[in-house]
């Protein structure tokens, strides 16, 4: 009988390789009695380890030289009352074939593996929460390990994580009267990055149905330039901002003295926009549309 030296150190590497992107392996156990392997075939993933486990007489399990995939190793141990089990990791994809040595050829098995296929999906696409802080979760169905990230400060999620499960997503007061949105990117190696959003509400702290009445902004919808009517808090230092959909901001500037001011947005992407105007004793917000 051929002696395999080495192989286990070898095959513990290799896990260690695999295992950064697998989770699920699988344990195949195969029984080693008189004259037989039960099962004699098995169809396994790359990853699983197949386990040949005695049950009676002296026997082998032997690669069959030629018949396993290039890359792979081969293997030879004895399975017998002494040497109860052997297992092999399965590395390569492609059909093995092996034999007792004993008693070949009558006592022979085989198996056929494939490559590990990771999959990803992630839901909902949005969750929308109130302006106050808390948490929120979404569900990742997945084989294989995943980290999470998200684009913006107030809002943290659960950094890494494998397999089936739900994670958490962590949300600060929103004090400003815009809507924002935070993008929650997950990532499996091999595949494609899914995003998921979490839309946080407005707050509207010190905004009343009086004050809003005092800020005009026109045209609405605009193809790119647009003014601000503020000739009610005409005689008020105000700071006029423009963010976008995120909260992100595009321009600001100190205005006082006119009755309206001009803008121009023509340049950034079409959708959803912010008008902010801090006045000495409130804040004010408007949405406008920026449209082709």
């Amino acid at each position: 009988m051929k002696k395999i030296i080495h192989i286990l150190p070898v095959l513990a590497l290799t896990a260690a390789i695999f295992f950064n992107t697998q989770v699920f392996a699988v344990k195949h156990l195969v029984t080693v009695g008189n004259f037989f392997f039960n099962p004699s075939t098995l169809n396994v993933i790359v990853g699983d380890t197949i386990r040949w486990q005695w049950s009676a007489g002296g026997h082998t399990t032997t690669s069959t030289p030629g018949a396993i995939p290039a890359g792979a190793l081969s293997w030879d141990a004895p399975i017998n009352n002494t040497h109860t089990f052997f297992e092999y990791k399965v590395t390569v994809a492609g059909t093995y074939a092996y034999v007792c040595t004993f008693h070949a050829p009558g006592m022979a098995g085989s198996f056929s593996a494939t490559a590990f296929t990771p999959t990803l999906s992630v839901a909902p696409l949005n969750r929308n929460v109130a302006a106050s802080s808390g948490t929120t979760t979404y569900a990742i169905t997945s084989n294989t390990t995943w980290t999470a990230s998200s684009n913006e400060t107030w809002c943290t999620v659960d950094p890494n994580g494998s397999g089936n499960a739900n994670f958490t997503a962590s949300f600060s007061t929103n004090t400003t009267n815009v809507v924002r949105v935070a993008t929650i990117t997950v990532t499996v190696s091999g595949l494609t990055p899914q995003t998921v959003t979490l839309t946080q509400t407005a707050s509207t702290v010190g905004v009343n149905e009086h004050q809003m009445n005092a800020l005009l902004v026109y045209p609405n919808p605009t193809r790119g330039s647009f003014k601000v009517d503020a000739r009610n808090l005409k005689e008020q230092v105000l700071e006029i901002t423009v963010l976008d959909i995120s909260g992100q901001e595009i321009s600001s500037r100190i205005c006082s003295g006119a009755d309206e001011y001009s803008f121009d947005i023509s340049k950034h992407p079409k959708g959803f926009y912010f008008i902010r105007i801090n006045s000495e004793n409130t804040t004010l917000v408007r949405r406008i549309i920026l449209t082709d």
